[in-house]
């Protein structure tokens, strides 16, 4: 019932968006012909709808080599899977989907097609080499949870109202753009200009609102794949494929094309698959449960969700245990024995608020407050001085936030990934100094040749370094060439600030092996740019 609702009040909302600017549209340029620009486009996609499988067959045949297989085929690598296939089409009433394997390790599965009678379900050889065949036919499940609800038909439709909110607003302003005044009491350019803000603006809300009808699709085809195997299944399933996603970079892009589609957002997978992987080595699945209390509770994982097609792992795995008997993990549990300050969290975000925002607010308000000191005779009006000083606190807002975000002045802690990553108070804005003692096993960016980043593991796990030289550009090439394939392999010991956003990582300030140290100067940049628009704006000043 709750899906239900859901997509009845969103697509309800973007139609009634929609509908507000057409009529309004009509109503200041009476072009009645414009209802056949919009039937043409809901025609485009409806054709689109209908002919895009077979397009998109081609696409991924032709971008990853998708090899068609019976339900036998796949039946041969994993019995539960094809059972799965055959039971929920056997309930439902509809043909088995059209079944594809593309080789790769990436752990991934997507569906896409028309309806029900067209659908494909395409999955990558890293579901069978990192799922048992309980956790895969889960997987699975949850993809023909998509098929039964018809969700491609539901975000066909969504998508296509969101278009047409683009389309009328810059048809809004093209006209108004050629559009005189009158003198009749109703300005029908200035109306037209109206309209085409409001159209923009419901159609930046439309983006949000189809992540939130895509997050909400999930959940159900979450349940769905529940309700057909096991909630511990798939929420075992989801760690896995996180953990597959990131330590098998062969093929990122794939991950990328599909994760409107897929079992989960490659984006917002790699916290929890790094987690994973550290929590498999050390034998702990404790430090999971905490780092879940980052999903549900830290603010800046809520602004993460709100760009995602697809919930937080947290919160699709507390879904799933409150629909287990015998959970996975105890969320109760972990709510009791982990505390959570609240408090503290908030004051942080609202902090680390405003640092990231200083610099729109020194360009924002300084004009404002310096007009009303003119206009109130507090000071003279002097172009020069107004845009040194105007220069000038920017400059110093843009020092201040890199210097919050890389205190310069703290004690590094000695730390693990692991324990790094459990920190529920972690921030992507505000970083902490930490120290780590590991080898540095790859590039940061695997198999690119000018990665002037690193991957460094400990006992506990993996890190991803961010590395800057004190010669921007230039001096990243040279280092990518020169030291990092000297690094690899080495043991060494890093210092730099824990930062967790999309991702967890350290901006380096530094790391020491053997026999060399290297310095890096990851907050030079801000520093930097802030300083020179500082001393710009006094010489514009001095003038």
């Amino acid at each position: 019932m709750r899906l239900a609702v859901a997509s009845l009040f969103t697509l309800g909302l973007l139609a009634s968006m929609l509908g507000a600017v057409v009529l309004g549209l009509l109503y200041a340029t009476e072009a009645m012909s414009f209802p056949v620009v919009i039937g043409l486009v809901i025609l485009i996609n409806l054709l689109m709808w209908l002919a895009g499988p077979r397009f998109n067959d081609f696409l991924y045949d032709f971008l990853y080599d998708i090899h068609w297989m019976s339900l036998e085929d796949l039946r041969m690598k994993s019995e539960a899977s094809a059972d799965v296939i055959e039971s929920v089409c056997d309930e439902y009433g509809y043909d088995e989907p059209k079944l594809g394997l593309i080789h790769d390790s990436n752990p991934n599965a997507f569906t896409y097609g028309s309806g029900r009678w067209n659908s494909r379900v395409v999955v990558t050889e890293g579901i069978f080499e990192y799922l048992d065949d309980e956790e895969a036919a889960s997987v699975i499940a949850h993809e023909m949870g998509h098929i039964t609800h018809r969700d491609f038909i539901v975000m066909t439709i969504a998508n296509t109202l969101v278009q047409l909110l683009y389309l009328v607003a810059t048809r809004a302003f093209k006209m108004a753009s050629y559009m005189r005044s009158g003198n009749s009491k109703r300005n029908p350019a200035s109306f037209l200009v109206i309209i085409g803000i409001m159209s923009y603006v419901f159609y930046f809300i439309g983006q949000y609102l189809l992540y939130y009808l895509s997050r909400v699709r999930e959940y159900y085809a979450d349940t769905f794949a529940a309700e057909q195997t096991d909630p511990d299944l798939l929420s075992s399933a989801l760690l896995k494929v996180a953990y597959g996603i990131m330590i098998s970079p062969d093929d990122h892009e794939l991950v990328n094309a599909t994760k409107a589609l897929g079992i989960m957002d490659v984006k917002s997978s790699k916290d929890r698959g790094m987690m994973y992987n550290n929590c498999e080595q050390r034998g702990d699945h404790e430090p999971i449960a905490k780092s879940f209390l980052f999903d549900l509770h830290n603010p800046w994982a809520t602004i993460v969700e709100l760009n995602s097609t697809h919930p937080l792992t947290g919160k699709r795995i507390k879904e799933l245990s409150g629909m287990s008997s015998d959970p996975l993990f105890d969320f109760d549990r972990i709510e009791r024995q982990y505390s959570v300050d609240t408090g503290r969290l908030y004051r942080q975000f609202g902090i680390d608020l405003l640092f990231v925002g200083l610099p729109i607010l020194a360009t924002v308000l300084f004009p404002i407050i310096a007009g009303i000191a003119i206009l109130r005779g507090i000071v003279s009006l002097d172009p020069t001085m107004l845009a040194g000083s105007w220069m000038g606190i920017l400059g110093i807002a843009m020092m201040a936030k890199t210097y919050y975000k890389y205190p310069l002045g703290d004690e590094p802690e000695q730390s693990t990934v692991i324990d790094a990553m459990a920190d529920i108070y972690a921030s992507p804005v505000r970083g902490q100094m930490v120290e780590l003692d590991g080898e540095l096993v790859g590039k940061g960016q695997a198999g690119y040749r000018f990665s002037e980043d690193l991957m460094f593991q400990d006992e506990t796990g993996l890190m991803y370094l961010q590395y800057e030289s004190w010669l921007p550009v230039f001096g990243n090439f040279l280092f990518s060439l020169g030291d990092v394939p000297e690094l690899i392999g080495d043991k060494a010991t890093v210092r730099g600030w824990f930062l967790r956003g999309m991702r967890p990582w350290i901006g380096l300030k530094g790391l020491e092996t053997d026999d060399r140290t290297i310095d890096s100067y990851v907050f030079l940049g801000g520093l930097g740019l802030g300083g020179l628009l500082l001393g710009i704006g006094f010489l514009i000043t001095l003038l």
